[in-house]
């Protein structure tokens, strides 16, 4: 069993007031005491309660990141994102607490801010915007959303230049002579996809080069969506010549179906993507993408929580990161 501060108290003789005082660096006890004290506590392998200090101080120096999907979700982008996280978390003597969000998204989010579980909370992504602000406003919890740009008077957050980067990628492929370029939208990753998509259609605009709505299909979150969608437009009557993927691994999908076709990348067809995970790099051929920044998004999320959480009173913080256009042997000239 762990050693209590009684029976610190009754080694050295003192009161529980005057260990604990000792213990805690108070001002008002001799420097004899408090080294007898600490010396006994030594001997003893005495560790405090790290709940008893968090109720007396008011904080956990935890830090929570909720993601809302099962832990079999979790992908390299997000594995990056917790990287960066919690380094620059145990840089300042926080530690990250994982809640990942099957269902009843608002009701855990409740239990975790009325128990007081946390100081701050990290948000990948959320749905319920509205509700969900409301009850971390109600409760006085400090939050940034990373990876999604919210449009909400109190939302704090840190993302991509979801258009600007997909703009670059896209006046790479038209540079390249493509004109019929495919793009794979997920409407379930919100303002993300508005914007990526944005930055899809304004390349289009700026080449005056007419917009075919059948070269832009959906995907979703559930695993080969984007074969299907790479199979739905290799079987237009006018397929494309090139395909922007909205992230990564429908690139990597995409890339699958196309080699089952009997086609080659990128001689028949350039696949391009957004995001930089590092298993662009090891495809065959590796893949043109739009590299974000992952681990330093994660970290810098934290920074801003921090200063959140030492002052409430921190106005919103909004941040666009800039992303890098990574070319590599997928993308290639038009036949």
């Amino acid at each position: 069993m762990p050693i209590t501060i009684e029976q610190v108290s009754q080694k050295t003789g003192l009161s529980v007031s005057t260990v604990s005082k000792a213990l805690n660096d108070y001002p008002d006890i001799a420097p004899e005491t408090k080294e007898r004290v600490l010396q006994i506590a030594r001997e003893l392998n005495y560790q405090p309660s790290a709940a008893a200090r968090n109720l007396r101080r008011k904080h956990t120096n935890k830090i929570g990141f909720i993601l809302p999907f099962a832990v079999s979700y979790i992908s390299e982008y997000v594995s990056g994102l917790i990287t960066g996280a919690a380094m620059a978390a145990e840089a300042t003597g926080y530690n990250i607490v994982l809640y990942t969000n099957q269902s009843n998204q608002h009701e855990q989010l409740a239990k975790i801010c009325r128990a007081r579980e946390v100081d701050g909370l990290l948000l990948r992504g959320t749905d319920h915007v509205d509700e969900t602000f409301a009850l971390l406003d109600h409760e006085e919890i400090p939050f940034v959303i990373t990876g999604r740009r919210v449009d909400h008077p109190h939302a704090s957050y840190i993302v991509p230049d979801n258009f600007g980067g997909s703009l670059t990628l896209m006046r790479h492929l038209i540079d390249l002579g493509h004109k019929r370029i495919a793009f794979t939208s997920r409407p379930a990753l919100f303002e993300t996809n508005t914007d990526r998509m944005a930055g899809y259609l304004e390349g289009l605009r700026q080449a005056d080069i007419v917009i075919d709505r059948d070269l832009i299909i959906e995907t979703s979150v559930e695993p080969h969506s984007g074969y299907s969608a790479m199979n739905t437009l290799l079987n237009l009557s006018n397929p494309p010549t090139a395909l922007f993927a909205i992230h990564d691994l429908i690139a990597i999908d995409a890339m699958q179906a196309a080699f089952e076709r009997g086609l080659r990348v990128p001689e028949d067809l350039s696949i391009a993507s957004f995001d930089g995970i590092q298993a662009t790099q090891i495809t065959k051929p590796p893949i043109t993408t739009a590299r974000q920044p992952i681990t330093d998004i994660g970290k810098r999320a934290v920074e801003m929580l921090l200063k959140r959480i030492a002052d409430h009173s921190t106005p919103p913080m909004r941040e666009i990161v800039p992303v890098q256009l990574i070319v590599r042997e997928s993308t290639a000239r038009a036949q």
